[in-house]
């Protein structure tokens, strides 16, 4: 079960950690793009290495904590399951080899009020993450880019609620900024439930 973290510390968390693996990224990547530098010193030829600077580096053992390679059919069902809209999700038979549970709606600091408004498209969302994500036991595409899919995604179906819900201009208005605020809560903040 995902921790539940408020808004505001969730975005902190985001934003340090973001900035400090920009900083190791951006090193890795200098000191791999140096060559080797000739220096002729009193006739003799040496080389100059640039010195190495630390990276993170991820070692893999065999069979210990190692996702398997995700069958293709499984993540094109996954991919298609995903595309649905929040109301076909809700529809969609529970078959394995997915993760089904859901937590509900995290809910933003001042949004608590949309938490069951939402559920449908949160209960889409942790799908996502849960099965998507490196945290799942399928890890069908743990990457950034495969996060911010889910979360547009989440946007995306929170938006329709607010127009299958809503009438009235106001309502559908506060709906929309609620729907916002949760995509920036999930953008900011989820990376602990994703990766």
């Amino acid at each position: 079960m995902r921790r539940k973290l408020p808004t505001a510390v969730a975005a902190l968390a985001f934003v340090t950690t973001t900035a400090l693996s920009g900083v190791v990224a951006t090193a890795g990547a200098a000191a791999a793009d140096i060559d080797p530098v000739p220096v002729t010193e009193l006739g003799a030829t040496s080389v100059l290495l640039p010195m190495p600077v630390p990276v993170p580096v991820l070692v893999s053992v065999p069979g210990v904590g190692a996702a398997p390679a995700a069958d293709p059919a499984v993540r094109r069902e996954a991919d298609r399951i995903m595309h649905l809209t929040y109301r076909e999700f809700a529809r969609t038979p529970r078959v394995q080899p997915f993760d089904w549970t859901t937590d509900g709606c995290s809910v933003p600091v001042g949004y608590a009020p949309y938490s069951q408004v939402f559920r449908p498209a949160c209960v889409q969302h942790d799908f996502g993450y849960r099965n998507y994500g490196a945290r799942g036991a399928l890890r069908l595409s743990p990457t950034r880019e495969t996060k911010n899919w889910i979360d547009s995604r989440f946007r995306v179906e929170m938006e329709r609620v607010c127009q299958d819900t809503y009438v009235t201009p106001l309502a559908g208005l506060n709906c929309m900024n609620a729907a916002r605020a949760y995509h920036v809560a999930v953008s900011l903040g989820g990376d602990g439930a994703f990766f």
